[in-house]
């Protein structure tokens, strides 16, 4: 009679948890991103006037139901053809939709009445501008200590969103900005706009603080490699460290989704988070079409010899994860970023550049 009883409560136990685990609901997260290189100005004054990545706009949205759907069709055909047996034991981990502008300007903007006008726009970087739909699909291994990412961009280069809104903002001076009216966006890359597309493939590895019984942690360091191939040609190899109050179940997210425009969701468990985050990555560059074009024939562009082949990025900065009622949460960062000069002309125009970011999400 014990035994029957013991058993009876046993199944009971099960059934409850099989249950709970059923009715979970999944996490959604939508947020927005900003990159701008005019917040550096409050660190030092000097910091903002070195122009490449001058801004970007990024709006996501984040849902593991969406994996399934059609929009993510030629995610899952890639994913099986190319990587079916090595993902046998991985789960779908999330999908990701992002709305994104880049735009990226020369330091000279432009001047018709400067007699050495022809020399500084050829020397330096062109103006360019990317619009893009960016979706990506990530996929995780049972342990949860590793992650495959496909992305697929499609958008246009060339459109004159960039220039509406960078000549809007220094003409009217917004924020009390002083910086020189842009007249060469006639001459970005593909001025009119043409179509673009971009795949990229990331693996992600957790090396440092993996999961485990324990969910809160105080540090993790995973590294990353990463193949783009589309308006970017290009590899990359990186490092990422968190440290401070961590939930483990989040040492994937994408502390630079502009970057490459995919990003990584967490499990919906609401703990608190705290932290400084840092990375590195190294990057091999064969084509680049915001510096070198497309199809269509621009007036200024650089050549394959005078593309660097290799680019450094980092970044340093904070973020947290606030929870409120349930399973809601605000999750939010800043960083400042960097990257090593990307072409190499005439001494005067090589430059590292640096902006910073900010992350806000909502979560539930």
């Amino acid at each position: 009679m014990k035994n029957t009883l013991l058993l009876f409560f046993l199944m009971l136990l099960i059934s409850k948890a099989s249950f709970s685990q059923e009715t979970e609901k999944p996490l959604h997260r939508a947020g927005i991103v900003v990159d701008q290189d005019y917040f550096l100005k409050f660190v030092k004054p000097s910091y903002a006037t070195d122009r490449n990545y001058t801004m970007g706009l990024g709006l996501i949205y984040q849902d593991k139901g969406l994996g399934g759907s059609w929009v993510f069709t030629p995610h899952r055909f890639i994913v099986k053809k190319l990587f079916g047996k090595m993902l046998k034991d991985y789960d779908v981990y999330d999908a990701t939709i992002m709305l994104a502008n880049t735009t990226f300007t020369p330091e000279y903007l432009g001047n018709l009445h400067d007699p050495v006008h022809e020399f500084k726009r050829e020397n330096d970087r062109p103006f360019a501008s990317l619009n893009v739909i960016g979706t990506s699909l990530g996929s995780q291994d049972n342990a949860g200590n590793e992650l495959m990412t496909l992305g697929i961009n499609v958008g246009a280069i060339g459109l004159n969103v960039s220039k509406a809104v960078q000549t809007t903002i220094h003409r009217d001076h917004w924020f009390g900005n002083t910086a020189d009216i842009p007249y060469g966006w006639e001459g970005q890359i593909s001025n009119g706009g043409e179509p673009t597309l971009l795949v990229t493939g990331k693996k992600d590895w957790l090396l440092i603080g993996k999961r485990d019984v324990n969910d809160v942690g105080l540090f993790q360091l995973s590294t990353n490699a990463e193949v783009r191939l589309g308006y970017y040609v290009s590899t990359g190899l990186g490092f990422n460290a968190r440290l401070g109050l961590l939930d483990k179940k989040n040492w994937a997210i994408n502390t630079l989704p502009m970057a490459n425009l995919v990003g990584l969701t967490s499990e919906n468990k609401n703990l608190l988070e705290v932290y400084l985050l840092a990375g590195v990555k190294g990057n091999c560059w064969l084509y680049n079409a915001l510096l070198m074009g497309q199809f269509r024939d621009s007036p200024y562009t650089l050549s394959f010899k005078q593309l660097n082949k290799a680019t450094l990025d980092w970044n340093l900065g904070f973020g947290t994860k606030i929870p409120m009622c349930e399973k809601k949460a605000i999750r939010l960062s800043a960083t400042a970023v960097g990257r090593s000069p990307e072409f190499n002309t005439v001494s005067e125009f090589n430059r590292w550049h640096s902006w910073v970011s900010f992350q806000l999400y909502y979560e539930w």
